[in-house]
Parts: structure tokens; C-alpha cells; sequence
């Protein structure tokens, strides 16, 4: 029983370090940079807690609620480039296209996930250390 606690408790180690390690994610090239665009100004709105709803859908409203809002407003704060996004990933799903950025934001950069369903609205955004 002591083996097997020690083996878990080995590969959880093991399995931390390794993610603590793993070289960052690199940019693609952006071929939508009217959309980065679009993605910088709705995250400088953001930071000043100023997003409106018009461009969210009502899943989106329900998702980001005031406090959430607020939360990613604190976060987004302290970055003074936002313009300078990087495009990590860009998939489309049936009529919505989801797209993962960097943030560079001080020394801990940001990951931001913006998902736009029919009429470019906003239906998914989440923003996280990377």
C-alpha cells in the first residue's frame, strides 16, 4: 500500500513538473487581423468595464455575469498592450469560429478565449494565466 501512495504521489510529481516546463504555444500566422483587431478593442472595453451586451448572445450575458465580468475586468487591468495579441489557435465549429490568443501581460502572460456564433456576436470569453 506504501509502494502504490508513493508511486501516485511520484507521477503526480512527475506529471506537475513536466506541464511547469512545456515550452509556451506558438503563434500562428494571423490571416483575420480585423478580427485581432475586434478581439483588442473588446478586450480594452473589457478591462475598463465597459463591455456592452450588444455583441454577446444570450448565453454569453448568462456566462458573464457582473462578477464575472468585473474578474476578467481585473485581470485585463494591468495589461498596457492588448493590441499586441497573438493568434495560438483558430477552429471553426458548425457556424461558430473560436479563437485562442496570447496576452502579453507584464511577466505573466494571459490566454483569451473569444468564440463568435451568427452575426459575430460574442458567444463565449474567458480570459486565464497562461
Amino acid at each position: 500500500m506504501r509502494i502504490a501512495c508513493i508511486a501516485v504521489l511520484a507521477a503526480a510529481f512527475l506529471a506537475a513538473c513536466a506541464s511547469a516546463q512545456a515550452p509556451a504555444a506558438k503563434a500562428i500566422d494571423d490571416t483575420e487581423p480585423d478580427v485581432t483587431q475586434q478581439v483588442a478593442a473588446i478586450l480594452g472595453r473589457t478591462a475598463q468595464g465597459s463591455l456592452a451586451a450588444e455583441p454577446l448572445t444570450e448565453n454569453a450575458r448568462a456566462t458573464l455575469d457582473a462578477s464575472r465580468t468585473q474578474r476578467i475586468a481585473a485581470t485585463l487591468h494591468s495589461c498596457r498592450e492588448l493590441n499586441a495579441l497573438e493568434l495560438l489557435e483558430r477552429r471553426t465549429k458548425g457556424e461558430e469560429r473560436q479563437y485562442l490568443y496570447r496576452a502579453p501581460c507584464g511577466g505573466q502572460p494571459l490566454l483569451v478565449e473569444i468564440w463568435f456564433g451568427k452575426g459575430a456576436r460574442i458567444s463565449h470569453l474567458n480570459v486565464r494565466p497562461q
